[in-house]
């Protein structure tokens, strides 16, 4: 019986460290959108093309050109995220804990000269905060649920420092590029095992706009995907209560986040209303899978594997900018993204599914070096089907649905 526990626990191993690599953000996979209030506005449209102000630079450093004068930019927005699950057939009593998640970035930008400027961005770019309730799940016994198997709670962070510069190359055409250093830090649990690691790399952006007139204006911009090694501990819990108290052992494996590619079009409708077009593609294919390598004893395999076999998305998205006689900005948006996830993939600690934006925004200007903006989104998600029995877990099965309400308010100071 021994044996058998440390089996479980050996695939629950491999479990544990996959959720490191998932969450409930709202976006593709476990990516965090909400990193300008202005671009939200229009739902991301036009975003690596417009020089709105110092928070473009994340779609595209080459935007930070179009800026003529040192802006301090910061963001914030707060999410309310309605999830629940709904099992196939008999089930436990819990389900999610409520989670209201605050994203906050910070942009800076200062022209050097009239044709280079520097850009830096701090930002959180992808993580979750996630944590259902004790039972949930389908009833395979009484009292025991399948759910707390796969996910109890996950707390995943990841911090951005990026500096940039853009460059105006011609009157028609700017260049941009930008170093990424960034931190991950994941405290995971399910009901076996509890992963606890942190690591930093390093990553890579490039961008450029180009006019073709007057009239209509392109945005094409790339940020690498950044490779993990990440260290921590991997503890296993006794599997009932009065068992030998929990054991830790060292664990590390590898973890790849996706590049991006970002295209973006801003075209003059008249002098004050412009159509915004975006598509964004992401990578997540560099998820295929996970290997673990731990210092446990056998029988827990070494290294543990874990299959992602997560796809690309890609997010389309058009909007319009219109400008009021008093200077007034309104901004409104549409947008569908897709999932990484199909109903045989689907993570416990990610129920990720297309989706579907619709944003409202506007921006004021109180005096002549500060501006404000303020943005509202609803995203409606599709039912979320998870059919899944990993190794010697319970099988899960029913649906999730979500949706998400998000508000925004950014302070823009030129100095």
């Amino acid at each position: 019986m021994e044996n058998n526990m440390m089996k479980r626990r050996g695939a629950l191993l491999a479990g544990s460290v996959l959720s490191l690599a998932s969450g409930t953000a709202l976006a593709s996979g476990f990516g965090v959108s909400y990193q300008s209030v202005s671009a939200m506005g229009t739902a991301y449209a036009g975003s690596g093309v417009l020089s709105e102000d110092a928070t473009n630079q994340w779609y595209n450093p080459a935007t930070l050109a179009g800026l003529s004068s040192a802006q301090f930019s910061v963001a914030t927005h707060q999410v309310w995220i309605d999830t629940s699950f709904k099992a196939d057939g008999p089930a436990g009593p819990g389900d999610f804990d409520d989670v209201e998640p605050f994203v906050g970035s910070v942009f800076l930008a200062v022209p050097f000269n009239d044709r280079v400027t520097f850009g830096l961005g701090i930002n959180a770019p992808f993580g979750t905060k996630i944590e259902y309730q004790d039972n949930w799940g389908n009833q395979v016994a009484p009292g025991v649920t399948s759910g707390d198997f796969y996910a109890q709670k996950s707390d995943v962070k990841t911090i951005n420092v990026n500096p940039a510069v853009g460059i105006q190359i011609t009157d028609n055409l700017r260049l941009g590029a930008g170093v990424s250093y960034q931190r991950i830090d994941a405290d995971i649990e399910n009901a076996a095992t509890r992963l606890e690691g942190d690591d930093d790399a390093f990553g890579w952006n490039l961008g450029l706009t180009y006019s073709a007139d007057d009239k209509n204006h392109f945005g094409i911009a790339y940020r690498s995907e950044i490779s993990y090694d990440i260290d921590g501990d991997i503890t296993f819990k006794p599997p009932v209560t009065g068992a030998p108290a929990p054991l830790k052992f060292a664990g590390k494996t590898d973890l790849d986040l996706p590049a991006t590619l970002q295209l973006s079009y801003a075209g003059e409708l008249n002098d004050r209303t412009q159509l915004l077009l975006g598509v964004e593609h992401m990578y997540w294919h560099s998820l295929d899978r996970l290997v673990i390598d731990h210092a446990g004893p056998a029988p827990l395999p070494n290294p543990a594997v874990e299959n992602f076999n997560w796809d690309d998305t890609t997010r389309y998205s058009i909007g319009l900018r219109h400008t009021l006689p008093s200077d007034t900005v309104l901004r409104f948006g549409l947008a569908k993204e897709e999932s990484t996830q199909s109903t045989d993939n689907r993570s416990a600690i990610s129920p990720d599914s297309d989706r579907v934006w619709a944003t409202i925004g506007a921006g004021f200007q109180p005096t002549d070096n500060l501006s404000i903006d303020v943005a509202y989104a609803h995203i409606w998600v599709d039912d979320a089907d998870i059919r899944r029995q990993d190794g010697t877990k319970p099988p899960l099965a029913g649906t999730y649905e979500l949706d998400a309400n998000v508000i925004g308010a950014q302070l823009n100071y030129q100095f």
